[in-house]
């Protein structure tokens, strides 16, 4: 079993914003909710091997952040995570080669598509519940499971958890049935 996590990140601060989206600052907003997320997970006791991130400003910033309060020893720095597609995102994941964990930071609606082709239909519906959207520091657990990265497909995947800054929304156990 490998275990996925996406952590969109921290709100961006649109104060003074000049058009360059890639260098947008966070918000203090976003500061405390990242925080808020990382606190969260801390309390799960989880472990995150790898985390690999965007180049935009504000992915590094929240990676900074959470980094802070959990812990992460591998990072790198993915420039391609930048305004993806989830095929992206499906097909760097298969490349890793990690024993169990993996965090991606990232953006919308790249996440969305990604789990769109990971978990399918189901997502869908648990989203709903959100807004149909993953929000800024919103953190999703994912369980795939094969015994490497390259076998990962649309089968027998689960949404096991979405921590969002606000609130948590718990277990989800929902499977992806796509054959």
């Amino acid at each position: 079993m490998k275990y996925l996590y996406l952590l969109r990140h921290s709100k961006s601060l649109w104060k003074n914003y000049d058009g360059n989206d890639h260098e947008r600052d966070i918000s203090r907003k976003g500061i405390e909710k990242t925080k808020n997320v990382a606190q969260k997970f801390l309390l799960k006791n989880e472990v995150i091997e790898l985390c690999l991130y965007s180049s935009s400003k504000r992915t590094k910033k929240t990676l900074k952040i959470f980094n802070k309060i959990i812990q992460i020893n591998k990072k790198r720095e993915k420039k391609g995570l930048y305004h993806c597609s989830g095929a992206y995102i499906f097909n760097l994941i298969k490349k890793q080669n990690t024993k169990k964990s993996i965090l991606i930071i990232g953006h919308e609606p790249s996440f969305s598509e990604f789990l769109d082709i990971i978990i399918n239909s189901n997502v869908k519906i648990n989203l709903s519940v959100l807004g149909e959207k993953i929000y800024t520091s919103s953190l999703i657990k994912i369980a795939i499971d094969v015994s490497t990265w390259a076998n990962m497909n649309r089968k027998s995947n689960t949404l096991i958890y979405h921590i969002c800054p606000d609130k948590y929304v718990g277990e989800m156990k929902k499977k992806s049935n796509q054959s």
